[in-house]
């Protein structure tokens, strides 16, 4: 009893040291990185370690001059900001970007564009990034924490929430992520969200879901196979009908958002495509090493692993969660353009994790301990890069992701629900 009682508190020791100087470390990136978006004073030069591809600063030109964005950080967020400056101009920079610094064509839909005109594009740059950062921080952290309270896995909240932040402040490509001002914890918080409202029934966040998932589309892929899986799991007829319903709801959602901007909505969609299909693959796109067709039917290939995953765990959708990690691993290299730093868009998992592993055994212990292993390897990809090529990094995902996908043949679980759980409220499907 005392060698326990010894063992705890020498881990309470240990957990209260790493936190205090993981949040050290977290802060101090986090100001000076702060400071230097909104000011381009490069202080954020000051930060250790440095994002993934350094800092890139926005060029000198007339718009730029004009919004005080010269010299100033997150480069990616001018793909919307400075395009949104000028709607009515919307088509014609989706096929020539000649709205953006960079000369980039715009990947973000027409209602992305006209909800930052109307708000944080009224800023001057530096503002504006700023709170674009920090509502999409705030915004994770909320559902963050409320996924461990609904899941009921308070417990490991304070480890789960310094892993995040660690990955987010202290690796290069989290703060690759904050430096260039990406989208990515939408995309994690549209699968957090979709996830969650499977696994518990609440119709709310499934919706919420959708809203998320419209701001960056790189993320439907993964969001469509876990709603085909989710139909397929379907015990009974009125179950699929209520499933099927929900669905149709998510899909109105993008349809109806896409609807008052049908006009520059086709070259947006256009100029998706041209990329998908017709530049080469760069950064952790899996068509570097696989074939590129196959890379874009992995969806279906995943789903058709899932179904037949769920004909052997009786239909049972919460047993899939390993399959789910390994689908949404393999998927985050999926398009063709697919940069380090959206490894942000898997941060999704961590409550996820704990939640399967709670309910299991040793294995997804192991599972969970491979996870985070795998999280810090791959957030600092240049160090990485040091000692294996580019395919074998990529071979790594590959692998770690089938791993995943394993895990439902050598461990065969089947979560426990609650009657209120095992059918969808009528709060939205039904009526």
């Amino acid at each position: 009893m005392k060698h326990t009682e010894r063992s705890l508190f020498i881990r309470k020791i240990l957990f209260t040291l790493i936190s205090v100087i993981g949040y050290s470390i977290i802060a101090n990136n986090f100001y000076l990185l702060s400071r230097d978006v909104i000011y381009g004073d490069y202080s954020g030069e000051k930060i250790f370690p440095k994002p993934l591809f350094g800092f890139f600063r926005i060029p000198e030109f007339a718009n730029t001059r004009e919004h005080n964005a010269v010299n100033k950080l997150a480069v990616d967020f001018a793909q919307i900001y400075f395009p949104s400056q000028e709607m009515s101009s919307l088509t014609k920079n989706y096929e020539t970007g000649y709205l953006d610094p960079l000369g980039r064509q715009s990947r973000y839909a027409p209602v992305t564009h006209y909800i930052c005109s109307i708000s944080l594009c009224k800023l001057d740059y530096g503002q504006a990034c700023f709170l674009h950062l920090i509502i999409q921080l705030l915004l994770f952290y909320f559902f963050f924490i409320y996924t461990f309270k609904i899941l009921k896995i308070e417990t490991d909240l304070w480890l789960g929430f310094l892993l995040l932040n660690l990955l987010l402040f202290a690796t290069p490509t989290g703060l690759g992520w904050f430096e260039r001002g990406q989208f990515s914890l939408y995309v994690a918080l549209s699968y957090l969200l979709l996830l969650l409202g499977y696994l518990k029934n609440k119709p709310v966040l499934i919706l919420l879901s959708a809203l998320f998932a419209y701001i960056k589309w790189t993320s439907f892929p993964f969001l469509f196979l876990i709603h085909i899986v989710y139909l397929l799991s379907s015990k009974n007829t009125k179950e699929a009908v209520q499933n099927i319903r929900m669905a149709f709801l998510y899909f109105l959602i993008i349809v109806l958002l896409s609807l008052p901007f049908r006009n520059d909505f086709i070259p947006f969609i256009k100029g998706l495509f041209m990329q998908e299909r017709h530049i080469p693959p760069t950064g952790i796109s899996m068509a570097i090493i696989l074939n590129a067709n196959f890379v874009k039917a992995s969806p279906l290939i995943l789903i058709l692993l899932g179904y037949f995953y769920l004909r052997r765990n009786n239909k049972d959708f919460n047993s899939l969660i390993p399959y789910l990690i390994g689908s949404g691993i393999f998927l985050l290299t999926y398009p063709t353009v697919a940069n380090e730093y959206s490894i942000a868009n898997i941060f999704c998992f961590i409550p996820i994790l704990f939640y399967w592993t709670k309910h299991s055994g040793i294995q997804s212990t192991v599972a969970r301990i491979a996870f985070f292993f795998f999280l810090t390897l791959i957030s600092f990809p240049g160090y990485l890069n040091l000692f294996i090529e580019r395919y074998m990094l990529l071979t790594g995902y590959f692998t770690v992701s089938v791993i995943f996908l394993s895990l439902p043949i050598i461990h065969r679980h089947e979560f426990l629900l609650q009657p209120s759980e095992k059918q969808f409220t009528q709060e939205i499907t039904s009526g």
